[in-house]
Formats: structure tokens, sequence, C-alpha cells
């Protein structure tokens, strides 16, 4: 499992958010936001992402921390992004993933202050 966690860690940092919604979420992946569905596939997931990441012109993504015990896994990044109209946000998130054969089947995203 550690060597899927660092593949996904490193397509995170690189950007590659859609792409690694297709390789490693289940088709019918649970993604809560805050304590909100935000999806019930990974096609809605995908859907939703990508008008996001259309927006966005400039990303920084780097991994704060990782806790991995037995298929679930703690990982912790920073996010700094410029949209198309110049507008940087900033933030730190928690993404709580349980895994099953080699696909995340549950997220849960915690926003940290």
């Amino acid at each position: 499992m550690q060597k899927l966690i660092d593949d996904f860690i490193r397509m995170n940092q690189a950007g590659l958010v859609l792409e690694l919604c297709e390789k490693y979420y289940d088709e019918n992946v649970v993604m809560l936001n805050n304590g909100s569905v935000f999806a019930s596939s990974m096609k809605e997931s995908y859907d939703k992402q990508k008008g996001f990441i259309d927006s966005i012109e400039c990303f920084e993504v780097s991994i704060v921390s990782t806790l991995i015990s037995e298929d679930i896994a703690e990982l912790v990044f920073h996010y700094k992004m410029k949209n198309t109209q110049s507008q940087v946000s900033e933030f730190t998130g928690k993404h709580i993933q349980t895994w099953k054969n080699g696909k995340i089947i549950r997220e849960e995203y915690l926003s940290i202050n």
C-alpha cells in the first residue's frame, strides 16, 4: 500500500488531480468534505473537480504529514493555488482515505486552520 500512497502523493503534488481520481478512486467511492457528502462515485467527484481544476493557473502542493495504518491513510497537504483571475487561495487539508484492493473506497477531507 505504501507504493500506492507514494504515487498518490506524487500525482497530487504534480497537480494531476483528475488523473489520480481515475486511477485511485473506486467507481463507487464515497467522498466527504468537512462532514458533508461531496460525491458518491468517482464520476461525480471527477465532474465536480474538473471545473475547479480547469480554473487553476498555478499551484504548489506540499505534503505535511502521512500516517498509514492497515487500510487507512491520513495525508495532510498544504495547498497554494492561483486561479485564472490571479486570485490566490492557500489552505491545509487532511485526507483520510480507506483503501481496498488498490483503490480508495472512502475519503474524508477536513480543512485544517
